[in-house]
């Protein structure tokens, strides 16, 4: 199956980049992980590998052309696969703005040895010259440890650590408080477009659980949901944002829920996206099959979490479904194959608990479901408006479970109305 081939988003505040050279001719075969183009971002130039093996079918942007992050670039295809370029790009859907870097099918090449220098992503390593930052003093979230473009960023102010909570936390806009809290294995890229369509009204916060992204990593011991959910509290406080309109989503949604039992100044209202409430032995088996993988960057891994986490409607589209695909990979990127397993197992310890005392919250409740969703399906969603007394649920049709970016547009808005009101 062709794979999309577009330009990658190489830092946060990255809106569009240049093609300076393809390193592999229309026709000539792509080895993954091999050379395959260089584009230019106003930070530095960087060198592009594929994500896949293959053939250059298509390529649709020249040398020299500047495009928005997600223009399709190209097309690799398998050997011998009948390939229709116009067809291909007519049916290509340019990926959502949040999932930076969704829009990649390549990224960044690992950078050349260099002896008892932090590993560095080329762009990460231009970026931190022009800003004076020394790499020694950066943590690196990619694979192995690698440092990259968002690291040197989130060092630099992009995104703050926390020192109460230990979380590291990106805010915007101006207004009443919003705090997005993301899901299992995702970061707060999850939330970019949510972040962006509502800064305009509200102040925003989006953050990384302990032990993702450029949080802290996890205590020693054992970590539950109740744990996060301190982290989350201890952020709003440092912030001075409490009491806030709390959204979480799947493993965000039991934090926020026990945030507003533990802590009810905290939270004003809550958004509960994808929510799951009781054991259900399916979704332990897709989680346990997600941690068994050593590498969370595994393809197969993240290949086989797809229809998990999309509706059908997206995952038709080879456009948004790679996208989707390159969105899983950089966050799975950002999170430790420890993490995810500390994770399941609190998410896993924590359902079935908090049914009984669901009762005495008495906060106003938006639920929010996708009618596709096979992870926690529509029936879940339902079980846990129907156990909140002032919950009002809303079903999105044809949406999966993945609905900060399957569905943003719909999301933002039934959030906006929500908050604001």
């Amino acid at each position: 199956m062709a794979v999309a081939v577009t330009m990658p988003r190489l830092g946060l505040s990255m809106a569009e980049g240049t093609v300076i050279e393809w390193h592999v001719r229309p026709g000539g075969t792509v080895e993954r992980g091999a050379l395959l183009l260089t584009v230019e971002s106003e930070k530095a130039e960087v060198e592009v590998e594929a994500f896949a093996s293959g053939v250059l079918a298509a390529v649709y942007v020249e040398p020299g052309t500047t495009v928005p992050v997600g223009t399709l670039l190209g097309a690799i295809a398998g050997v011998g696969e009948a390939f229709d370029a116009a067809a291909f790009a007519g049916s290509f859907v340019p990926p959502p703005e949040d999932s930076a870097p969704a829009g990649e099918q390549a990224a960044p090449a690992a950078p050349r040895p260099a002896g008892g220098e932090p590993k560095a992503a080329p762009a990460a390593r231009a970026l931190a010259r022009r800003l004076g930052i020394d790499l020694a003093t950066v943590r690196g979230t990619g694979p192995g440890g690698r440092i990259t473009v968002e690291d040197v960023e989130r060092e630099a102010g992009g995104a703050t650590l926390d020192a109460a909570s230990g979380l590291a936390f990106v805010r915007a806009g101006s207004g009443p408080a919003i705090l997005f809290l993301p899901g299992y294995g995702t970061d707060t890229s999850m939330w970019r477009r949510q972040l962006d369509g509502l800064a305009s009204g509200f102040t925003v916060v989006a953050c990384d659980h302990r032990g993702i992204g450029g949080s802290r990593p996890l205590p020693a011991g054992g970590v539950g949901v109740a744990d996060l959910a301190a982290d989350a509290g201890t952020l709003l406080a440092s912030l001075a944002l409490r009491p806030a309109v709390v959204v979480g989503a799947s493993m965000g949604a039991a934090v926020a829920l026990e945030l507003a039992l533990a802590d009810p100044g905290a939270v004003s209202r809550l958004v509960l996206v994808a929510p799951l409430l009781e054991p259900d032995p399916r979704f332990a088996a897709v989680l346990h099959a997600w941690t068994a993988h050593e590498t969370p960057t595994s393809e197969a891994r993240i290949r086989a979490m797809l229809p998990w986490l999309f509706g059908r409607n997206l995952l038709a589209h080879a456009g948004r479904r790679e996208a989707a695909v390159a969105a899983l990979r950089a966050m799975a990127a950002r999170t430790p194959a420890d993490t995810l397993a500390r994770h399941a197992d609190a998410i896993l310890a924590w359902l079935g608990t908090r049914a009984p005392d669901l009762t005495r919250l008495t906060l106003p409740v938006l639920v929010v479901g996708g009618s596709d969703d096979v992870l926690t399906p529509p029936a879940q969603a339902d079980a846990v408006a129907a156990a909140l007394p002032t919950a009002r649920l809303e079903v999105l049709a044809g949406a999966g479970h993945s609905l900060p970016i399957e569905r943003a547009g719909e999301l933002n808005e039934a959030i906006r109305k929500f908050a604001g009101g």
